[in-house]
């Protein structure tokens, strides 16, 4: 593959200017991602820019709690004292915490500091239910959640020397976007141990740990099965079914918790199901995406005839990305692979690689012609120019759209 490294890091202008957008404004800003997804590099360009900008360094003050020497701050007040024993009186202070699920009762202190003047405070979290619930029930209404990814497709571009587009996509198929594995690009073996790191860092740390479980292999099974079948139809009782036909007994219930875990600890993404006849959401089923195709195929084995699955997951991740609430749409048994949320209207859109096998682009636009009415609808295909075809469905070509060279749902 090849890849080169700017600074040893991709400025990620997006994350970067939404953080900035939001500078010295009373609320907390929450960065969340899966670990490695760049959350923590994030920050650090971030107060670079403010250095940049004449901020004081001594008016910056930084704690990562997933450093050993910082252990003894991973205690409420020890880390609330270490942070006002820094702060100073002569201008705003920038506070930035990271990892904070590593501090029990971390959001004790975190009310603490904002409720002073003078300070602008930022938090970082590999736990979204932690962070958003527990925030949420002493601070509703204060603070900002940032969702952190890894790489996109345009982003990942930005590092690699690969000029042939068609074939740089694919390799971001197969490797994913954790920025750090940029760094052994030339490397599958050691590609594949970075993210054998990554994986078992969440499942142990974000996962197991924190809810004490202790049935490990349930749980690696559950996450394995929802990686082969990110993009599909799954339940509790599918998984329960799986399970139980390989020989391990396990309950509907444990199924569930062990699904939002997962999800809480941002290996997966949740799409529900909405009935667009009904106008109401479906309780049976719903659809998960890996938070990343490299990780998938790390768990699963890559296989070609999963393409589509995983191209159907890039799209989710850009979509949100781009912060747009998405969903799985059902009208009358036709699925829809994406109701997109957007102000005044919903966008609709199918995916699929190439519109060139009259099946599959009648299976396609048969949904899409469901719908009726006038909002948009789109057919978003690897082998398709941009076009509007007679029935108003516009088609979209993924790779110019993740690259920004098609501006529809910019």
């Amino acid at each position: 593959m090849n890849v080169r490294i700017t600074a040893n890091t991709v400025e990620r202008t997006t994350y970067l200017n939404w953080i900035e957008s939001l500078r010295d404004k009373h609320v907390i800003k929450v960065v969340t991602g899966v670990r490695r997804s760049g959350k923590s590099t994030l920050l650090k360009l971030y107060r670079q820019r403010l250095v940049a900008q004449g901020i004081p360094e001594q008016r910056i003050i930084t704690v990562d709690l997933d450093l050993f020497e910082n252990e003894e701050l991973r205690e409420k007040h020890a880390l609330h004292q270490y942070v006002l024993s820094r702060m100073q009186p002569d201008g705003m202070n920038y506070i930035f915490i990271d990892e904070a699920q590593r501090c029990p009762g971390f959001e004790d202190a975190v009310e603490s500091l904002y409720a002073r003047d003078f300070t602008d405070v930022y938090v970082t979290g590999s736990n979204a239910h932690m962070l958003s619930s527990e925030l949420a029930t002493l601070l509703s209404g204060r603070f900002m959640t940032i969702p952190v990814l890894p790489l996109s497709f345009a982003e990942f571009s930005l590092a690699s020397t690969e000029p042939d587009t068609q074939r740089r996509f694919y390799q971001y198929l197969e490797w994913g976007g954790f920025p750090e594995m940029l760094h052994f690009a030339d490397n599958p073996q050691s590609m594949s141990s970075y993210l054998e790191g990554v994986y078992n860092t969440v499942l142990v740390n974000d996962v197991s740990e924190r809810h004490a479980i202790r049935d490990m292999t349930a749980l690696k099974r559950i996450s394995r099965y929802m990686f082969a079948h990110a993009g599909s139809l799954v339940s509790a009782n599918k998984i329960q079914g799986a399970l139980t036909s390989a020989g391990h007994k396990i309950s509907q219930p444990t199924v569930d918790n062990y699904i939002d875990y997962l999800t809480d600890g941002m290996l997966f993404y949740e799409a529900q199901r909405y009935n667009l006849k009904g106008k109401d959401y479906l309780k049976s089923l719903a659809k998960y995406y890996a938070v990343d195709t490299g990780l998938r195929n790390y768990v699963t084995g890559y296989r070609s005839e999963d393409i589509g699955h995983m191209v159907e997951n890039i799209v989710y991740l850009e979509l949100i990305r781009r912060r747009y609430p998405v969903l799985v749409g059902n009208i009358e048994g036709r699925e829809v692979d994406f109701v997109v949320k957007e102000q005044y209207a919903n966008a609709y859109i199918q995916v699929a690689l190439t519109i060139h096998d009259a099946e599959t682009l009648n299976r396609e636009t048969a949904s899409l012609r469901a719908i009726g009415g006038y909002e948009p609808r789109y057919i978003f295909a690897l082998d398709t120019p941009a076009t509007s075809s007679e029935d108003g469905i516009r088609y979209v070509n993924i790779i110019d759209w993740l690259l920004g060279k098609d501006t529809v749902l910019p």
